[in-house]
């Protein structure tokens, strides 16, 4: 039994240590691959600390712990004595008479036939050569925690990150997600511009269908930019609610005309209440639809005498109170011009300026007066033919107000599609400064949302209703982009460098500066004569004067 347990032993320690080499590969591969991970973090992120410590700390670590894992792993699954026996036996083809000598009890190891067993077990194992049959070569496995080896060496010659390139790599990453959150905002934006237009395209409005075309051209821009930051984008949309504010100012507000028109409820009852009241409220489809009945009634007769004679009372006094109403407007901007004028005359610009901003205004509310001209000749037209019994002119002339109360109305309703537009571009600014969305629209850069809050009622919307929650931000209509720019004061204190000589004189203030500016944008001012100068500046006048008229 002595050489049979001596050529198993020998067996097994040559079994362990070729399944110890198996081990040892894969397990120093993943240690070594966690520690080429490590290695390359200081490539990345700057540390504040001995980077050779680190590198060779993770190295003997990684090596440490490939090295026992692949210990405890090959005693704790090792081969047994009677597998190594069963192993030579197969080997060497010794039909099981190593491992039949082992796995036998004590007393049948004691029987004759057991004896027997033994003695020839005993035999062939004293001429068995285990290293033959067991030999240590290297496999190709060995050669698998040689690839991080190379990697590790390759990435030690690869500089280590500062703070100024982890900085860079910072600033182009923020850079990166701030573009990706601008595109997302634009692309939300054109969606919402697209579907502007084709509601504008269903409603008939051309000029409000080609003024989106062109803000979504604009837009395109914005999104099919590689490196667009959110300044450029702000820049952009800046531009594109100029464009709209330009087409808001040029079509006027409601406002006016229902100011204007408010003084159409002391008129006298009859058929035309009902287009007074439209009139008066600004819903100018519904005056249209109004109109055009009592068109229809004049042409069929069947308006009577009594009817016939109110409507003639009422579509006069529909003029009249229009023509009052444009007078008005007329002697509104006499009056702020004389203004404007006697403000220069005595030198008081910054005043003057500020009515000219006045005046302005109401110049742009010059289409709409137009307009309530126009309907007050075609009233006059309709009355002049009811007072001369002439149905047919009275229905054509009222039929031509109709027309004319459609464009208006076409007009609001392109109010109303701009005022949305420019919502939605205050909107597309709040999901390019979220920082919660990224781009994507949330409760926090729009609203509490509108689902919640558009029945009276509680909820968390913007509809009516008694609500909670925050609200968004009211736009001022400012026409600036928010930014700051922090200062780089300098060490030290300030030191006189010298006197200089001469009069002292009040400089000229920034807030003045400003308002001459934009006195001169707004309106180009007058010469102002006999102005007084100061002393000393007068004498020098005289005296070029003088050198003047002699010649010199």
């Amino acid at each position: 039994m002595n050489q049979i347990q001596a050529q198993v032993s020998r067996a097994r320690r040559r079994l362990m240590l070729q399944q110890f080499g198996r081990v040892a590969s894969w397990s120093l591969f993943a240690c070594l691959m966690i520690a080429l991970i490590a290695f390359a973090v200081p490539k990345i992120w700057a540390l504040s600390l001995d980077i050779s410590v680190w590198n060779l700390a993770w190295l003997i670590g990684s090596l440490s712990v490939g090295l026992l894992a692949a210990l405890v792993w090959t005693l704790w699954r090792g081969p047994s004595p009677t597998e190594a026996a069963t192993e030579i036996d197969r080997r060497f083809s010794l039909r099981e008479r190593l491992s039949s000598s082992l796995s036998m009890s004590e007393e049948d190891r004691e029987s004759t036939a057991g004896q027997a067993l033994v003695a020839d077990a005993e035999r062939r194992a004293a001429q068995l050569a285990i290293g033959d049959r067991f030999q240590l070569q290297p496999a190709r496995l060995g050669l698998l925690p040689l690839v991080p080896i190379a990697m590790l060496a390759i990435l030690i010659f690869i500089p280590n990150a500062t703070r100024e390139n982890e900085a860079d790599a910072s600033a182009t990453l923020a850079a990166r997600q701030e573009a990706e959150q601008v595109k997302k905002s634009a692309q939300i934006l054109k969606r919402k511009i697209q579907a502007a237009r084709d509601q504008a395209k269903e409603k008939g409005l051309t000029d409000a269908e080609d003024l989106f075309n062109k803000l979504e051209k604009k837009v395109d821009k914005v999104i099919k930019r590689e490196n667009v930051d959110r300044k450029q984008a702000m820049i952009a949309l800046n531009d594109l609610k100029k464009s709209l504010q330009e087409r808001r100012q040029k079509l006027g507000t409601p406002d006016q005309m229902r100011k204007s028109l408010s003084n159409l409820s002391e008129m006298e009852k009859g058929p035309a209440d009902r287009v007074a009241k439209s009139l008066q409220q600004g819903d100018f489809g519904e005056a249209q639809k109004a109109i055009k009945d009592l068109a229809q009634k004049m042409r069929d007769g069947k308006l009577s005498e009594a009817d016939k004679k109110q409507l003639q009372d009422q579509i006069q006094q529909m003029k009249d109170k229009i023509e009052e109403a444009a007078k008005k407007h007329e002697q509104a901007k006499q009056d702020l011009q004389r203004e404007i004028d006697k403000a220069k005359s005595e030198g008081r610009q910054a005043d003057a300026d500020k009515l000219q901003e006045k005046l302005n205004k109401m110049q742009a509310q010059q289409d709409q007066i137009d307009r309530m001209k126009q309907m007050a000749e075609g009233l006059g037209e309709a009355s002049e033919a009811m007072k001369n019994g002439d149905s047919e002119a009275a229905a054509e002339a009222m039929e031509s107000i109709a027309d004319e109360l459609g464009e208006m109305q076409q007009e609001m309703d392109e109010l109303e599609e701009l005022d949305q537009a420019m919502d939605e571009l205050s909107q597309a600014k709040d999901q390019m400064r979220c920082q919660q969305c990224q781009g994507e629209g949330c409760q926090n850069c729009q609203g509490m949302g509108n689902q919640f809050g558009q029945q009276p009622g509680n909820g968390n919307g913007l509809g009516r209703g008694q609500g909670q929650g925050e609200r968004p931000e009211a736009e001022d209509d400012t026409n600036t982009y928010e930014t700051q720019v922090r200062g780089t004061p300098q060490k030290g204190r300030g030191i006189i460098a010298g006197v200089a000589g001469g009069q002292n004189k009040r400089g000229v203030t920034r807030a003045e500066l400003q308002e001459t500016v934009r006195g001169a944008l707004s309106e180009e001012s007058d010469p102002v004569e006999n102005q007084s100068l100061p002393r000393t500046e007068r004498e020098h006048a005289q005296q070029y004067l003088d050198l003047l008229r002699e010649g010199k």
